[in-house]
């Protein structure tokens, strides 16, 4: 029973694997039209994002490899996560959870990261200082990469909108507006440091 079972479940991943395939390359076109067309991966990303199980985390990693400036080994984009700019990069063994939203951002190696994280593209990305103009209407600094650092852990439900260093923890629900230092645990709204580790 346990073989038939072992079987079973190889054959879903390699039909998983195709199937992914195949769900990318199409994702990919569409991908490489809207940032020619838009500046963005926004819409494409965020429709892959929703497929489902094995098939989509597949087709979401052969999606991103193709398109962004670089994906590392081991590389997992859970279910509705999805990337808005072909600029980010990801090193080795990451994880993405569940409901993230990446901007240009640059994550390292060995990076966890919880469900409905947002990684903005800097702080200066809208204008506002001039009061005769519409916020609408008023341009910012523009986009600026975010770094997240190596061995580092994000907890849900945080926006990340300044650079994390090396071996850090940020607490769960915070809000990242200055950098913080390496082997640093952060929390709070804005975050801030609570201890080395």
């Amino acid at each position: 029973m346990y073989r038939l079972i072992q079987t079973a479940y190889k054959g879903y991943r390699y039909a998983s694997m195709l199937l992914g395939a195949l769900i990318a390359l199409v994702f990919i076109l569409l991908g490489i039209l809207s940032d020619r067309v838009k500046g963005d991966i926004a819409q494409p990303s965020l429709a892959l994002s929703r497929i489902p199980f094995f098939v989509g985390e597949y087709a979401r990693l052969l999606y991103y490899h193709a398109l962004l400036e670089s994906v590392g080994r081991d590389v997992t984009f859970k279910y509705g996560s999805f990337c808005q700019y072909r600029k980010a990069r990801l090193g080795n063994r990451v994880l993405i959870g569940y409901f993230n939203t990446l901007g240009e951002v640059s994550i390292g190696d060995n990076v966890l990261v919880g469900s409905n994280v947002n990684f903005l593209s800097g702080l200066v990305q809208h204008g506002f200082d001039d009061p005769s103009r519409l916020i609408w209407d008023t341009p910012g600094k523009g986009r600026v990469r975010i770094h997240v650092g190596s061995d580092v852990w994000i907890g849900s439900d945080c926006v990340i909108g300044s650079d994390v260093g090396n071996r850090c923890v940020i607490a769960t629900g915070s809000i990242v507006v200055k950098p913080i230092d390496h082997h640093t645990l952060a929390g709070g709204n804005p975050a801030r440091p609570l201890k080395t580790i």
